[in-house]
């Protein structure tokens, strides 16, 4: 599998585009902002868009949904959780002076379920917290772990819809009893691995 990360908007979230190498099919997660980049990106690696699928739907993470899947003509995932999230993106982006096209969902992807790139699939683990609605999507040695987990931090639990005691059990039961060497793919900073967060992240002291 090839990860190609985009750094996107104002607020620096990731986006990843996720591919099998063999067959060239392709998964647009977390199209935070910055269309014409991600679009170039996926351009540059000759991938082939099936689908968008979001981690969680804060308006950061959402903000080039539309214009993504307005240039591939592909369906947008999200958990059924973070609709009401969703609804509430544009609204949310314009009180931080970031106009967004609201965007639509096309299909629920739930806890157990995976979703499809060529010959291989990801896993999703439901994982709320930072969002009612928050997914991880795993792969063979990797985890895309959205605003859960990150290099030395955790998502934040200070918003509307977040939990504490959410996130942390997300993280222990979902996210921790992963491989250590699993690489995880965060919403926002660099890549680090479950056994480097397991050791050294200070959020996941007594765990």
């Amino acid at each position: 599998m090839q990860i190609e990360l985009i750094v996107t908007g104002p607020i620096q979230e990731n986006c990843y585009i996720v591919m099998d190498e063999a067959t060239h099919a392709a998964i647009i997660v977390d199209p935070g902002d910055d269309a014409p980049e991600i679009i170039a990106a996926v351009s540059r690696m000759g991938a082939q868009p099936t689908a968008i699928v979001n981690t969680h739907c804060h308006f950061d993470h959402v903000g080039a949904v539309e214009a993504v899947r307005r240039a591939y003509g592909i369906p947008f995932y999200i958990h059924p959780k973070d609709q009401a999230m969703l609804e509430r993106a544009s609204e949310s982006a314009a009180r931080f002076g970031m106009p967004m096209e609201q965007p639509r969902v096309d299909r629920f992807i739930r806890e157990g379920e995976t979703v499809p790139v060529g010959a291989h699939s990801l896993a999703v683990r439901f994982t709320p917290g930072h969002c009612p609605g928050h997914v991880i999507l795993v792969g063979d040695g990797f985890a895309l772990a959205g605003d859960v987990l990150f290099a030395g931090s955790v998502g934040r639990t200070d918003l509307p819809g977040t939990s504490w005691t959410e996130l942390a059990n997300s993280i222990q039961n979902q996210v921790l009893t992963l491989p250590d060497d699993t690489v995880v793919y965060p919403g926002h900073g660099p890549h680090t691995t479950i056994g480097r967060e397991r050791l050294t992240n200070p959020f996941l002291q007594g765990l």
